[in-house]
């Protein structure tokens, strides 16, 4: 069925790994309402637990940011369409031709955050981390935190952390390979950076680490499928406004105790 859907990276990842093996399959269209929808189409493309998608759409960059100036002109720079917001809604149908499908029942929606509110809905699996390419490499991934993010809920790596992670590196005797979108020059001993690499890449790379260490990103997310606690080191913000059921749910299947005792202010132990 068509199926419309607005959300981040990290939250493709969440809703992802709660959706079920029908719910999957039932979707044969995307339409991405969201300013990354073309970073959700590129991960979404030949996935074996979504047999049935045959395409994807996604809405133009200038074409959002327009839309959304006469909804919530702060939005503008990270805009999106919503399900649950009926303004935001009609405005994503009418850039997508939709309005008849919806008239017709020929459309469903993803209301993504009361999903991730629905403490009934268990976690599946990630198909992200069961279709992965798989890679031998044992390594360590850190991901710096995002230098244009339009927002203020993102930790800062200090020294110390690198420390840690250097440490932790040469007591396992595994590689660090570091993600950014920015020069960075960590000091650590045995390092590869990647600047800028391609999301599918990434994706890969968070669903074959054997450590994650670094900020809360769609990275941290993806890797807690299927790492265990002892291998996952988030920092959280100093703006951290405290714990929700959304968070800790975001790390399934860890329960709320684990994520607390990864999720912490410091990468370390």
């Amino acid at each position: 069925m068509k199926t419309y859907v607005s959300l981040g990276i990290g939250d493709l990842f969440f809703l992802d790994s709660i959706l079920t093996k029908e719910e999957k399959e039932s979707i044969s269209e995307l339409y991405w309402a969201c300013r990354f929808g073309y970073v959700m189409k590129k991960l979404m493309e030949n996935n074996p637990s979504y047999p049935n998608l045959t395409n994807q759409y996604i809405i133009d960059d200038e074409v959002g940011k327009k839309a959304m100036e006469s909804l919530d002109p702060i939005a503008v720079p990270f805009w999106h369409f919503r399900p649950d917001f009926q303004r935001n809604f009609e405005v994503g149908l009418k850039l997508f031709g939709l309005e008849e499908d919806w008239d017709n029942q020929n459309l469903q929606t993803i209301d993504a955050p009361s999903m991730f509110f629905d403490e009934t809905r268990p976690f599946t699996e990630s198909s992200f981390v069961k279709n992965r390419k798989k890679n031998d490499e044992d390594y360590i991934l850190v991901h710096y935190p995002t230098s244009t993010r339009p927002r203020q809920d993102i930790a800062v790596i200090t020294e110390e952390d690198i420390k840690f992670v250097n440490e932790l590196s040469q007591e396992t005797g595994y590689k660090v390979i570091v993600i950014s979108d920015h020069e960075v020059n960590p000091a650590l001993d045995n390092v590869e950076i990647l600047i800028n690499p391609d999301i599918v890449e990434v994706k890969d790379l968070a669903a074959n680490c054997n450590y994650y260490a670094g900020c809360d990103s769609f990275c941290s997310i993806l890797s807690s499928k299927h790492l265990s606690k002892e291998n996952i080191f988030i920092k959280l913000s100093p703006n951290f406004t405290g714990w929700n059921s959304w968070l800790y749910r975001a790390f399934l299947p860890h329960s709320p105790e684990e994520v607390r005792q990864f999720y912490k202010p410091y990468i370390g132990r």
